[in-house]
């Protein structure tokens, strides 16, 4: 089986999910304090969703680390992007466990999504994805990459509609103007994420439509929604003193 060269352009992007991984964890150790001082449970599902998406960027990041000094995009390449995709289905799951956990909605959908989820992790790993393999590898050989990404983006949507319609409808329920804030920014922080997946498709769109070789600027525009989505996720649960005061005026 052969390798796709490493290419220099894509160097920066290297760096950036160096810089990405940083930041990721650093606002992961703060929401983990939260928890560790309040002993609830939403803090804790919150702390989850932080871990899961960390440790897709730093999974990411190793995977191109290998590329970087061997030269060829390789082995750990090749496991790391199931497996990011794969972190980040569990930081949907707990997402969606903590606004049902805070709002006290959705409880019911849980046990499908849950099930859904695994379902659509395993296809991820299947071998016929053949996920960093040059395609004429694969040519004429049964390939579901499309099907397991498509499978991801969908479940991944479905979440996020459903938490910004939660958060839409708990809006209207309540006239306290921290609630409100909070309900307000985690919906936002939802759209941030239908934004970051929207830069993968556009990625695709590339590479499919324009013969592209990937890693085009949406993947770096996709991580900056992710980064979005992480302040106003933890901004609409923690409400920081100077966030509270500015709100009260």
């Amino acid at each position: 089986m052969s390798y796709t060269p490493f290419e220099l352009r894509v160097m920066p992007l290297f760096f950036y999910y160096l810089l990405l991984s940083g930041l990721g964890l650093l606002l992961t150790i703060k929401m983990f304090l939260k928890w560790r001082e309040r002993k609830v449970p939403a803090p804790l599902y919150l702390t989850l969703v932080f871990i899961f998406l960390t440790t897709a960027l730093v999974g990411l990041t190793i995977g191109l680390s290998e590329a970087v000094i061997t030269g060829f995009y390789k082995e750990i390449y090749r496991i790391s992007l199931p497996f990011a995709y794969g972190m980040v289905l569990f930081a949907d799951f707990f997402l969606f466990l903590f606004v049902s956990q805070i709002t006290e909605k959705g409880r019911k959908v849980l046990i499908p999504l849950f099930i859904i989820g695994i379902g659509v992790f395993i296809m991820l790993f299947l071998p016929w994805n053949w996920w960093g393999v040059p395609p004429e590898d694969y040519e004429g050989l049964l390939n579901i990459r499309i099907y397991s990404t498509l499978s991801l983006i969908l479940y991944s949507y479905v979440i996020y509609v459903l938490i910004a319609i939660t958060c839409r409808k708990a809006m209207k329920k309540t006239d306290d103007k921290i609630t409100s804030t909070g309900l307000n920014l985690l919906f936002y922080s939802m759209i941030s994420m239908i934004l970051f997946f929207l830069m993968f498709i556009g990625d695709t769109l590339m590479i499919q439509l324009f013969d592209h070789p990937g890693y085009s600027e949406f993947v770096y525009v996709a991580w900056i929604f992710a980064i979005i989505f992480y302040v106003l996720s933890y901004l609409s649960l923690v409400m920081p003193k100077w966030l509270v005061n500015r709100i009260e005026k």
